[in-house]
């Protein structure tokens, strides 16, 4: 077995349509990752702009694929590529702030339960950026999805949301535009879920290292910054079918040894209405 450098960090950078973002992401790396050193694996699903080659000119290695395979199956691509004890994966919409991956790092080195750890995220305009969340119950979840997104601070959102950590703090999931993982912990649950294309892909992985006995925590003593959607601009419709597909399949997931997985055909049916309407709403939108 090859001998790793402790001081190093491996980046999965996956990217789709992503040469608009990916100069400023890369221009954050250097100061975020001091004093350390980082290893960029970039897997691209089948861009039609110059993404991976603005990664190759960063010096980072880069895997090109023939079509879009997804976000799950790409990141575990590019996991194996890599040989190190921590695997960032970030998304390349997201701006690092200085010394943001080794205070990561640094906060999962204080005890090796902890399998991933993420940071506070705000929005470009740095507002908030809901981190840190709970899984829903299935009460929660109906309510969060009828009412998320005509009245943002109803009750069941909120409780969704969860109050915002002001310390290092152990939380259900993570958002998946910045996680730390831990590598044996990575490697312990077999990586990330394939069967989810793209959406719920970090709250699978959260659950699955809850169930193997590791720490999912938030230190939002780190905060980065994060421009909502990057390559999901390029495929709108997809965006809404891979998310409500997700969405019952984590679930069934979630739920599997409970009484809850009887009421799958109801949630299912809701999905698809739901799923319905923001067709529609995003066809609307686009026409206008």
């Amino acid at each position: 077995m090859p001998v790793r450098d402790e001081k190093a960090v491996g980046l999965v950078l996956v990217t789709y349509g992503s040469a608009e973002d990916l100069p400023p992401f890369l221009e954050s790396l250097p100061a975020a990752i001091e004093p350390l050193t980082l290893k960029v694996v970039a897997v691209d699903n089948a861009s039609n702009d110059d993404s991976a080659e603005l990664v190759e000119r960063f010096d980072g290695k880069v895997i090109r694929n023939r079509e879009n395979v997804g976000l799950t199956r790409a990141i575990n691509q590019g996991a194996r590529e890599l040989e190190t004890d921590w695997i960032l994966v970030a998304n390349p919409d997201t701006r690092l702030t200085a010394g943001a991956i080794a205070t990561l790092v640094e906060t999962a080195r204080s005890d090796d339960r902890i399998g991933v750890v993420g940071p506070r995220v705000s929005r470009l305009d740095g507002t908030p950026y809901p981190t840190g969340r709970r899984f829903p119950s299935i009460g929660v979840g109906i309510a969060h999805a009828l009412l998320g997104a005509v009245w943002k601070s109803n009750p069941a959102t909120r409780a969704y949301f969860g109050n915002p950590a002001t310390t290092v703090s152990d939380v259900d999931w993570i958002s998946g535009c910045c996680m730390l993982f831990r590598r044996s912990a990575f490697e312990a649950v077999g990586g990330y879920d394939e069967r989810y294309f793209m959406y719920f892909e970090e709250t699978k992985i959260a659950l699955d290292l809850h169930r193997a006995g590791y720490r999912v925590v938030l230190d939002p003593t780190v905060e980065i910054r994060h421009r909502e959607g990057g390559s999901t601009r390029h495929a709108p419709f997809r965006k809404v079918r891979n998310h409500h597909r997700s969405a019952l399949r984590f679930y069934v997931d979630y739920n599997r040894s409970t009484p809850w997985i009887l009421f799958t055909p109801l949630v299912a049916a809701g999905l698809i209405v739901r799923g319905s309407l923001s067709m529609l709403r995003t066809a609307l939108a686009r026409g206008r």
